[in-house]
């Protein structure tokens, strides 16, 4: 909820109206309603008697689909529908930190919020799952998995809002981007989405890429040396990127796999590849993937570069051919039932 004291603040500044009189005014309302409402909601009132609806103001905020990546300032409501652990780690200098993060979700899309160090507080003793929230003074940047990432900086934060804006429900989010809708590839559009096919082609490159071991960044190395803008110098960790086309007879598309989906895939983590010569690592891969059929999920997106949509992976499994002769049934009893009862005769 937004504080007593910034809506005084935001008052004062729009109408002029000294504090002293804002505050007096605040309390009369209260005084009016027989101190049935909150000083927040005597304030919101006063708010708007003064032409000031902030919660509609809020209610007009950015939607997380349209956050883009190096947006500054970015003020944002949503749901929170998921939230990690908390972690502690050790920099380079041996200084202590914490990372966490919560993911939020409106009916548009969905980001994820990462906390660094004393910000994790928010998650402690502020937040919680299911809370709606206002994320403002953030910066928006697009991580490995095509995902939106918003990063608090000095002047950020997070604010719980009572309203709940009519925001989906933390099963409704959960279901919506993280049980994603099976497809044909020919029906393919940017979204999140779960499609199922066969590896037809393995991308020929070097397979390994550096991440910094605390944030997990991806880092270049300058003469000899790895930093990351967040931790500075770091000893660097490498981690497998292995692109992919997948066909599933309707269509085919590019499918990238990182990390430990990667190592998952593949059978091989990046430590083991990095002992086979470069120039035979294609061969090895080639071997341990053409031909397999799986089923993938993630966010498929427009790679601007090549102009064509590609699948960034978040989940895959082996096709199950129990299970999915199951989910055929079911789907097929669904579409029966939706007929009218002659057609179904028939």
């Amino acid at each position: 909820m937004i504080s007593v004291d910034e809506i005084v603040k935001e008052i004062e500044k729009r109408t002029g109206v000294s504090r002293e009189e804002i505050l007096k005014k605040i309390e009369q309302k209260q005084k009016e309603l027989s101190g049935l409402i909150s000083e927040e909601g005597a304030a919101h009132l006063v708010a708007r008697e003064l032409g000031i609806n902030l919660l509609e103001e809020i209610r007009r905020k950015l939607e997380i689909k349209n956050i883009i990546p190096g947006m500054r300032n970015v003020n944002v409501v949503g749901r929170v529908f998921r939230v990690s652990r908390i972690n502690g780690f050790k920099r380079a200098d041996g200084s202590e930190g914490k990372v966490a993060n919560f993911f939020i979700g409106d009916s548009s899309g969905f980001a994820r919020v990462v906390l660094w160090d004393k910000q994790v507080k928010i998650l402690e003793e502020y937040v919680k799952l299911g809370d709606v929230v206002q994320v403002f003074n953030g910066f928006a940047r697009e991580n490995i998995f095509g995902d939106i990432e918003i990063s608090l900086g000095k002047y950020g934060g997070v604010k719980v809002i009572e309203d709940s804006f009519n925001l989906p429900s933390v099963e409704e989010l959960n279901r919506r981007f993280f049980s994603p809708q099976r497809i044909r590839i020919s029906e393919a559009t940017p979204g999140v989405f779960e499609i199922q096919g066969n590896i037809v082609q393995i991308f020929r490159s070097n397979y390994i890429f550096n991440v910094c071991p605390v944030c997990e960044n991806s880092v270049k190395e300058v003469e000899g040396k790895f930093k990351c803008q967040e931790h500075g110098e770091i000893e660097a960790k490498p981690q497998l990127v292995i692109s992919t086309i997948i066909d599933d007879g309707t269509g085919n598309l590019r499918v990238v796999f990182f990390r430990d989906l990667a190592e998952k895939i593949s059978g091989v983590s990046a430590n083991e590849l990095l002992k086979i010569e470069e120039d035979k690592r294609y061969e090895y891969l080639k071997k341990k993937l053409l031909g397999k059929e799986v089923i993938v999920s993630g966010r498929i997106k427009k790679n601007k570069i090549f102009d064509r949509l590609e699948l960034i992976a978040n989940a895959y499994k082996h096709l199950n051919i129990s299970e999915e002769s199951k989910r055929l049934a079911k789907e097929v009893e669904l579409k029966l039932n939706s007929l009218p009862l002659a057609w179904v005769k028939l």
